[in-house]
């Protein structure tokens, strides 16, 4: 049971990219519904994995190191899916020029990833940053990422769009690389 949790965690890793590579290219017409579609794929697997990983005995060192490589790369790929794909629910409901009418917000949506750019980078190196510190047994690293993210991003977040993407952005994310690293976590018990 363990060498199916990991072959469904390695699957999930390599279909978010796939995925995400497939929807990102046709970013600006996919709708919501390919966004959510498609981050549906990993969080199934994942959930899959973590139900395998609980049926069977502790796992031995190998298979934990296995593991925890396709947690990283699950992380990784599957949290950009994830995280757009909530973004995009978000949006809905929103007119073409988003908060604007409220809140004088020059931005058009919080899914727009002009909003804050370099989102996609800092996002992967987010979730790699909450793997590693959570597979090394330093969950106190969580704060340090993080930290360093928050300090980064502080002088956009005054744009109501801007901190609106940071706060989902960044918990979808982290949660997600959670979840990843949860599975790991499943097969030590």
């Amino acid at each position: 049971m363990n060498v199916v949790a990991v072959i469904l965690l390695a699957t999930a890793g390599v279909t978010g990219a796939v995925a995400w590579y497939a929807v990102e290219h046709r970013r600006s017409d996919a709708p919501t519904s390919a966004w959510l579609a498609a981050a549906a794929v990993p969080v199934v697997l994942v959930g899959a994995a973590a139900l395998f990983g609980r049926s069977g005995a502790p796992a031995d060192a190998a298979v934990r190191d296995l593991a925890s490589a396709a947690a990283v790369v699950t992380a990784v790929t599957g949290g950009s899916l994830v995280a757009t794909a909530l973004l995009r629910v978000a949006d809905r409901g929103r007119g073409a020029l988003g908060d604007d009418a409220v809140t004088g917000d020059a931005t058009m949506n919080v899914s727009d990833p002009q909003t804050l750019r370099g989102g996609t980078s800092i996002g992967a190196l987010e979730r790699i940053g909450v793997a590693v510190t959570l597979l090394a047994g330093w969950p106190e690293g969580l704060v340090l990422v993080l930290g360093v993210k928050g300090l980064g991003r502080y002088p956009e977040l005054r744009r109501p769009a801007a901190a609106e993407r940071f706060i989902i952005g960044t918990l979808a994310s982290v949660l997600w690389a959670v979840a990843a690293v949860g599975v790991v976590y499943t097969l030590r018990t």
